[in-house]
């Protein structure tokens, strides 16, 4: 596959441990997702039942040295490896389920604008399905 979602291209686990996450090898993630795009996350739904800061411990981060690429980021710092297995699971998802956890009337006014451009660019004739997942009630 060209983005593989089980251990490339990978999302940490913020609101479930069915849908989220990742599996296989912490060598094999070109991408970690932290799925907070949002800035926060709700805390009434998440997981860990709190939001956990991840631009923090991957970027602002004094224990590591982002320039040095022959150790990875767990090996310089244990919280990073500690978060990744936390948000490894055993197995893949044994179903495709929606992707938005996040209740659209709790969208920033910018995120509900964004979407309302790209409804209005798809025109009428664009998939029923696309359209009902990027529809949110005003």
């Amino acid at each position: 596959t060209f983005l593989d979602p089980l251990n490339e291209f990978v999302t940490s686990t913020v609101y479930s441990t069915e849908a989220q996450g990742w599996t296989g090898d912490m060598a094999g993630i070109v991408i970690y997702h932290f799925l907070d795009g949002i800035g926060g996350v709700d805390e009434h739904k998440a997981v860990q039942g709190k939001y956990v800061n991840l631009y923090d411990l991957f970027y602002d981060n004094p224990a590591l040295n982002l320039s040095d690429t022959s150790r990875p980021l767990w090996v310089q710092d244990p919280l990073i490896q500690q978060h990744l297995l936390w948000s490894r699971q055993p197995g893949p998802p044994t179903e495709e389920l929606l992707c938005s956890f996040v209740e659209h009337a709790a969208w920033p006014g910018w995120k509900r604008k964004q979407r309302q451009e790209v409804l209005r660019s798809l025109g009428p004739a664009a998939e029923p399905s696309l359209r009902r997942l990027l529809t949110f009630s005003k």
